[in-house]
């Protein structure tokens, strides 16, 4: 199932003055928009140590494809090099990861099973 437009659905934890989220939702937003994704995205921004994980889930306890996105954060002293590696490099990759997902038939083997792509900032690995 395909939206006509994108489901971007965005839950943040409150966070200390000291840290901030390395992601933009409207980065995400702007580049999902770029290359007409149109499926459902939650998008989590949590307080932690995932970095950038998206899981691709199939159709199955809800009748749609889903990209659920989880994000962290970092000390607010890191947030400008951590936010430019993942306007220019996370997000990109994460993009044609997507696109190439997408592009397969929906009845290959890879679509129809859970799929997961993450990336890490100085050491901070996603949760598994």
């Amino acid at each position: 199932m395909y939206f006509e437009d994108l489901s971007l659905c965005v839950e943040k934890d409150n966070v200390p003055r000291n840290c901030r989220f390395m992601l933009r939702s409207s980065r995400l937003e702007e580049a999902l928009r770029a290359v007409a994704i149109t499926t459902d995205v939650p998008l989590r921004q949590t307080l932690g140590p995932s970095f950038f994980s998206a899981d691709f889930w199939p159709p199955g306890n809800v009748p749609h494809e889903r990209s659920y996105i989880v994000s962290g954060t970092v000390d607010a002293v890191r947030v400008k090099p951590a936010r430019e590696f993942v306007e220019t490099s996370v997000l990109p990759a994460f993009i044609q990861w997507a696109q190439d997902l997408l592009a397969l038939p929906l009845n290959s083997p890879v679509r129809r099973t859970k799929q997961v792509f993450c990336r890490e900032f100085e050491g901070r690995r996603p949760r598994s």
